[in-house]
């Protein structure tokens, strides 16, 4: 595998904050395989930190699925348009080197959990707005599909409130621009879409909310409603959490990675 950290404030001198990075991780080619999908990941961590546990480990994992992986580190503590402008800069620079990444064209999906499902889903409809804003080619911009675990996926309903003030600052116009559920379009990515009954920290009719719109824009798409587990449940195994803390219910949620796998590979195959 090869490995690399590249500060994005060497890409943009636009971004000065050094704690902004993309991790980068490339499989070595084998006999069968040389190009892979791409596979950026979004940490979740409510716009105030990006969680470990949601990060590296989960590259890891896809790259097993058969991606090569990125995982963004994005501003913290800042409203929109921070965080989506640090993954718009990101992507850019991704698709400008898939040859080097080792990247099937135009194959770079996004997995995100929490706010970083919603960084996630709500760029994949203001990709445009960022890059004009940012005189980057929209061309290169747009997510090939989406994975998004226990989303925040509206800013108008029942949600996490720490998510939705950091990144719209209480500003009423962006609580309209950045909900997801109500700028979901016929062109919206092909979106994998999990979470559980029982998170206690965004209610999970944030997914199914999101899984309507998806329905009723005709957006390729699979919803995976989970009886058990807790709010960043991630991989949910001994990675990232102690024994004690995974129920034999909760170890019924390890297969979603999976079936995003099969998902995304899907959508591929139909192109």
């Amino acid at each position: 595998m090869v490995y690399k950290k590249v500060l994005l404030k060497d890409i943009d001198e636009r971004i000065t904050d050094e704690n902004i990075s993309l991790r980068i991780y490339i499989s070595e080619r084998n006999e069968s395989v040389s190009l892979r999908p791409g596979m950026l990941v979004c940490p979740g961590g409510g716009y105030s930190y990006c969680s470990p546990r949601e990060a590296e480990i989960v590259a890891f994992r896809f790259l097993s699925e058969g991606f090569n992986c990125f995982v963004l580190n994005y501003s913290l503590n800042q409203k929109y348009p921070a965080p989506q402008a640090d993954l718009a800069i990101a992507i850019s620079y991704i698709r400008q080197h898939e040859e080097e990444f080792d990247l099937i064209p135009h194959s770079l999906s996004l997995v995100g959990f929490s706010a970083g499902a919603h960084l996630a889903g709500s760029y994949a409809y203001l990709y445009k707005e960022l890059g004009e804003s940012l005189n980057l080619d929209i061309n290169l911009l747009k997510p090939f599909s989406l994975v998004l675990g226990y989303p925040v996926a509206t800013t108008l309903l029942p949600t996490h409130g720490g998510s939705r003030d950091i990144i719209t600052g209480g500003d009423p116009l962006l609580l309209e621009k950045l909900d997801i559920v109500k700028n979901v379009k016929e062109n919206y990515p092909p979106t994998f879409i999990w979470t559980t009954k029982d998170d206690s920290v965004v209610p999970y009719t944030n997914s199914t909310l999101l899984d309507e719109a998806l329905e009723k824009n005709h957006v390729p798409h699979e919803f995976i409603l989970y009886e058990s587990g807790w709010h960043g449940g991630s991989l949910v195994n001994r990675s990232c959490y102690q024994k004690e803390n995974i129920t034999e219910k909760m170890k019924d949620i390890r297969d979603w990675a999976s079936l995003a796998t099969d998902f995304i590979f899907n959508q591929l195959d139909k192109r």
